[in-house]
């Protein structure tokens, strides 16, 4: 099932952890068909991108679909590592880096649980990541018409809980 192509969503904080995330389409669109391809149980997959040159910035630019060897239900996701070396070196090769990770919580609220709170710190903590500040997106709600994206991220030892930035 195909869903239409979504706008980028850009999500903010200010004051002492001040940040900015840009989501494109691309990624937002691989969420939601591989979201809707799942249907009651979870799925999810790892962030590529790029950070800006001044400042928080973070760029999404890619959304992997669930790795190969991945399990879940309904109220829990395992993510494989299946492929994700190989997929990764190409997009270094590219600028690009791994961001964080996503998942889908079907028909419920994109809100972190204590359980996805803890594995990104772990993953923060894991130099085999090279990522020290991951991003957690969560798609929530239904993928093929009313569905919420969440962006967390894990720095400095804060949960930065993003804010999505209003349409000009």
């Amino acid at each position: 099932m195909n869903v239409v192509m979504p706008e980028p969503i850009d999500f903010c904080i200010s004051g002492d952890v001040a940040a900015s995330i840009w989501v494109s389409p691309s990624a937002i669109l691989t969420m939601l068909n591989a979201s809707a391809k799942a249907g009651r149980s979870e799925t999810g997959g790892i962030l590529i991108g790029r950070y800006g040159a001044e400042g928080w910035f973070a760029d999404v630019v890619e959304a992997t679909p669930r790795p190969k060897g991945s399990r879940s239900g309904w109220t829990w996701f395992q993510r494989s590592n299946s492929g994700l070396s190989a997929h990764l070196a190409e997009r270094w090769h590219e600028g690009l880096h791994y961001l964080g990770e996503w998942h889908f919580h079907p028909g419920s609220a994109p809100t972190p649980s204590d359980s996805d709170i803890s594995a990104m710190w772990k993953v923060a903590g894991d130099k085999a990541y090279h990522c020290p500040a991951p991003i957690l997106l969560i798609l929530g709600g239904k993928p093929t018409s009313h569905w919420y994206l969440s962006a967390t991220l894990f720095r400095d030892g804060h949960v930065v809980h993003m804010r999505k930035k209003s349409p000009k």
